[in-house]
Protein backbone atom coordinates (compact mmCIF):
# COMPACT_ATOMS: atom_id res chain seq x y z
CA UNK A 1 0.00 0.00 0.00
CA UNK A 2 2.95 2.26 0.78
CA UNK A 3 4.84 1.79 -2.43
CA UNK A 4 1.54 2.70 -4.21
CA UNK A 5 0.39 5.82 -2.11
CA UNK A 6 3.56 7.34 -1.32
CA UNK A 7 4.60 8.02 -4.78
CA UNK A 8 1.41 9.38 -5.45
CA UNK A 9 1.58 12.22 -2.68
CA UNK A 10 3.45 15.04 -4.29
CA UNK A 11 2.07 14.60 -7.60
CA UNK A 12 -1.21 15.18 -6.23
CA UNK A 13 -0.17 18.26 -4.27
CA UNK A 14 1.50 19.65 -7.41
CA UNK A 15 -1.81 19.15 -9.14
CA UNK A 16 -3.44 21.13 -6.57
CA UNK A 17 -1.32 23.62 -6.45
CA UNK A 18 -1.46 23.86 -10.55
CA UNK A 19 -4.96 24.12 -10.19
CA UNK A 20 -5.30 26.43 -7.48
CA UNK A 21 -2.59 29.01 -9.10
CA UNK A 22 -3.21 28.30 -12.87
CA UNK A 23 -5.58 31.69 -13.14
CA UNK A 24 -2.76 33.86 -11.20
CA UNK A 25 0.05 32.44 -12.53
CA UNK A 26 1.95 28.94 -11.47
CA UNK A 27 4.94 28.91 -10.04
CA UNK A 28 6.37 25.85 -11.80
CA UNK A 29 9.61 26.36 -9.84
CA UNK A 30 7.46 25.14 -6.68
CA UNK A 31 5.85 22.08 -9.04
CA UNK A 32 8.99 20.94 -10.00
CA UNK A 33 10.03 21.16 -6.37
CA UNK A 34 7.49 18.64 -5.23
CA UNK A 35 8.10 16.57 -8.46
CA UNK A 36 11.26 15.82 -7.80
CA UNK A 37 10.42 15.61 -3.79
CA UNK A 38 8.21 12.58 -5.74
CA UNK A 39 11.41 11.42 -7.23
CA UNK A 40 13.26 10.93 -3.50
CA UNK A 41 10.00 9.47 -2.52
CA UNK A 42 10.72 6.81 -4.79
CA UNK A 43 14.64 6.47 -4.24
CA UNK A 44 13.89 5.74 -0.30
CA UNK A 45 11.40 3.69 -0.81
CA UNK A 46 14.03 1.39 -2.31
CA UNK A 47 15.67 -0.01 1.36
CA UNK A 48 18.82 -1.74 1.91
CA UNK A 49 20.72 -0.17 -1.51
CA UNK A 50 22.90 2.24 -0.28
CA UNK A 51 23.15 4.26 -3.96
CA UNK A 52 19.29 4.14 -4.00
CA UNK A 53 19.50 6.25 -0.59
CA UNK A 54 21.99 9.02 -2.70
CA UNK A 55 19.89 9.05 -5.23
CA UNK A 56 16.72 9.35 -3.08
CA UNK A 57 18.96 12.35 -1.46
CA UNK A 58 20.05 13.68 -4.62
CA UNK A 59 15.92 14.15 -5.58
CA UNK A 60 15.17 16.23 -2.87
CA UNK A 61 18.73 18.21 -2.96
CA UNK A 62 17.29 19.16 -6.24
CA UNK A 63 13.75 19.89 -5.13
CA UNK A 64 15.19 22.20 -2.62
CA UNK A 65 17.15 24.28 -4.91
CA UNK A 66 14.13 24.73 -7.17
CA UNK A 67 12.44 25.51 -3.50
CA UNK A 68 15.50 28.04 -2.83
CA UNK A 69 15.22 29.93 -6.34
CA UNK A 70 11.86 30.19 -6.46
CA UNK A 71 11.89 31.83 -2.32
CA UNK A 72 14.87 34.28 -3.50
CA UNK A 73 13.07 35.55 -6.80
CA UNK A 74 10.09 36.05 -4.67
CA UNK A 75 12.16 38.68 -2.81
CA UNK A 76 13.07 40.51 -5.93
CA UNK A 77 15.65 43.46 -4.64
CA UNK A 78 13.79 44.37 -1.70
CA UNK A 79 16.76 42.26 0.62
CA UNK A 80 17.37 45.63 2.00
CA UNK A 81 14.10 45.57 3.34
CA UNK A 82 14.97 42.29 5.97
CA UNK A 83 14.33 42.99 9.75
CA UNK A 84 17.56 42.41 11.50
CA UNK A 85 15.46 40.28 14.30
CA UNK A 86 14.37 37.98 11.35
CA UNK A 87 17.33 35.76 11.83
CA UNK A 88 16.03 34.84 15.35
CA UNK A 89 13.39 32.74 13.10
CA UNK A 90 16.09 30.03 12.76
CA UNK A 91 16.25 29.32 16.46
CA UNK A 92 13.66 26.01 15.64
CA UNK A 93 15.81 24.65 12.96
CA UNK A 94 18.70 25.22 15.25
CA UNK A 95 17.22 23.42 18.36
CA UNK A 96 16.37 20.30 15.79
CA UNK A 97 19.60 19.77 14.75
CA UNK A 98 21.57 19.76 18.22
CA UNK A 99 18.56 17.64 19.08
CA UNK A 100 19.64 15.03 16.35
CA UNK A 101 22.80 15.49 14.56
CA UNK A 102 24.46 14.23 17.89
CA UNK A 103 22.76 11.24 17.22
CA UNK A 104 24.04 10.60 13.38
CA UNK A 105 26.84 12.60 12.84
CA UNK A 106 29.30 9.46 13.66
CA UNK A 107 27.71 6.72 12.01
CA UNK A 108 27.24 8.18 8.59
CA UNK A 109 30.34 6.54 7.02
CA UNK A 110 31.50 7.13 3.30
CA UNK A 111 27.91 9.38 2.88
CA UNK A 112 28.95 12.34 5.58
CA UNK A 113 30.05 14.98 2.37
CA UNK A 114 27.07 13.87 0.30
CA UNK A 115 24.90 14.52 3.61
CA UNK A 116 26.65 17.54 4.88
CA UNK A 117 25.68 18.60 0.99
CA UNK A 118 22.18 18.27 1.39
CA UNK A 119 22.50 19.97 5.52
CA UNK A 120 23.88 23.08 3.71
CA UNK A 121 21.11 22.91 0.90
CA UNK A 122 18.11 22.57 3.04
CA UNK A 123 19.75 24.92 5.84
CA UNK A 124 19.72 26.99 2.75
CA UNK A 125 16.19 26.57 1.72
CA UNK A 126 15.16 27.40 5.16
CA UNK A 127 17.02 30.64 4.93
CA UNK A 128 15.94 31.57 1.25
CA UNK A 129 12.16 31.19 3.24
CA UNK A 130 12.56 33.48 6.17
CA UNK A 131 14.01 35.97 4.31
CA UNK A 132 10.88 36.53 2.38
CA UNK A 133 10.12 38.12 5.55
CA UNK A 134 11.68 41.24 3.35
CA UNK A 135 8.30 41.58 1.43
CA UNK A 136 5.45 39.58 3.46
CA UNK A 137 4.74 40.70 7.40
CA UNK A 138 5.69 37.87 9.83
CA UNK A 139 2.02 37.12 10.60
CA UNK A 140 1.45 36.23 7.33
CA UNK A 141 -0.43 33.24 6.66
CA UNK A 142 1.51 33.26 3.27
CA UNK A 143 4.83 33.58 5.18
CA UNK A 144 3.90 31.27 8.21
CA UNK A 145 2.67 28.37 6.31
CA UNK A 146 5.95 28.22 4.21
CA UNK A 147 8.26 28.96 7.22
CA UNK A 148 6.76 26.41 9.60
CA UNK A 149 6.73 23.84 6.29
CA UNK A 150 10.34 24.35 5.49
CA UNK A 151 10.97 23.95 10.16
CA UNK A 152 8.86 20.36 9.67
CA UNK A 153 10.65 19.51 6.42
CA UNK A 154 14.03 19.97 8.12
CA UNK A 155 12.75 17.62 11.39
CA UNK A 156 11.49 15.17 8.79
CA UNK A 157 14.99 14.70 7.12
CA UNK A 158 16.49 14.90 10.82
CA UNK A 159 14.33 12.24 11.60
CA UNK A 160 15.21 9.69 8.50
CA UNK A 161 19.04 10.69 8.99
CA UNK A 162 18.88 9.24 12.55
CA UNK A 163 16.72 6.47 11.61
CA UNK A 164 18.87 4.95 8.26
CA UNK A 165 22.97 6.10 10.29
CA UNK A 166 21.94 4.91 13.91
CA UNK A 167 20.96 1.16 14.28
CA UNK A 168 20.38 2.26 18.25
CA UNK A 169 17.83 4.45 17.26
CA UNK A 170 14.38 3.48 15.50
CA UNK A 171 12.26 6.24 14.65
CA UNK A 172 8.65 5.16 13.51
CA UNK A 173 8.04 5.59 10.00
CA UNK A 174 4.12 7.48 11.05
CA UNK A 175 6.32 10.48 12.10
CA UNK A 176 8.36 10.87 9.10
CA UNK A 177 5.82 10.64 6.94
CA UNK A 178 3.90 13.23 9.23
CA UNK A 179 6.43 15.84 9.11
CA UNK A 180 7.09 15.27 5.69
CA UNK A 181 3.48 15.55 4.06
CA UNK A 182 2.78 18.48 6.30
CA UNK A 183 5.91 20.65 5.74
CA UNK A 184 5.53 20.03 1.51
CA UNK A 185 1.89 20.94 1.95
CA UNK A 186 1.97 24.18 4.35
CA UNK A 187 5.59 25.36 1.50
CA UNK A 188 3.07 24.59 -1.19
CA UNK A 189 -0.41 26.38 0.37
CA UNK A 190 1.91 29.39 1.62
CA UNK A 191 3.03 29.90 -1.94
CA UNK A 192 -0.69 29.57 -3.23
CA UNK A 193 -1.87 32.33 -0.61
CA UNK A 194 1.07 34.80 -1.95
CA UNK A 195 0.20 34.14 -5.17
CA UNK A 196 -3.22 35.05 -4.60
CA UNK A 197 -2.99 37.83 -2.41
Amino acid sequence: MEHISKPLLMPVLALYFIFATFTDGTNWLIVLALLFGCIGDIFLMLENEEKWFIFGMVGFLIGHIFYIIAFLLSIGGQLTSFPFWGILMIVPVIIILLLTFPRFKDHMGELKIPVYVYMATILLMHLSAILRLAVLDVFCPCFLLVWIGSILFILSDSLIAVDTFNENIEIPNFYIMLTYIFGQFFIAQGIIMTILM
